[in-house]
């Protein structure tokens, strides 16, 4: 399992991506042995379909710290943002 913390830094965010996108569902897929794909999804009910919006590789071993910080988040229902990641920023 991988060491996780949580980090304080500066984040860039590309103009383009200010606003977000929007999504209203998610899948997580297994591309092979070490690798998950997380799809974010906008779903249509009345058509029954769900059109892909990002996909996000993942290892593996990242999904349960993904898991468990989701968790706490809606938990905790922080003021701020919290970066959320592997291991320490180089």
């Amino acid at each position: 399992m991988m060491n996780d913390k949580r980090v304080e830094c500066n984040v860039i965010i590309p103009r383009d991506m200010i606003t977000g996108t929007f999504a209203n569902a998610f899948r997580v897929v297994r591309d092979n042995n070490r690798e998950w794909f997380l799809d974010f999804l906008v779903y249509s009910a009345t058509e029954n379909k769900a059109s892909l919006v990002v996909r996000i590789r993942v290892l593996g071993e990242f999904l349960p710290t993904i898991r468990d910080r989701l968790s706490d988040t809606l938990l905790e229902a922080p003021d701020e943002t919290v970066l959320i990641g592997p291991g320490e920023i180089q």
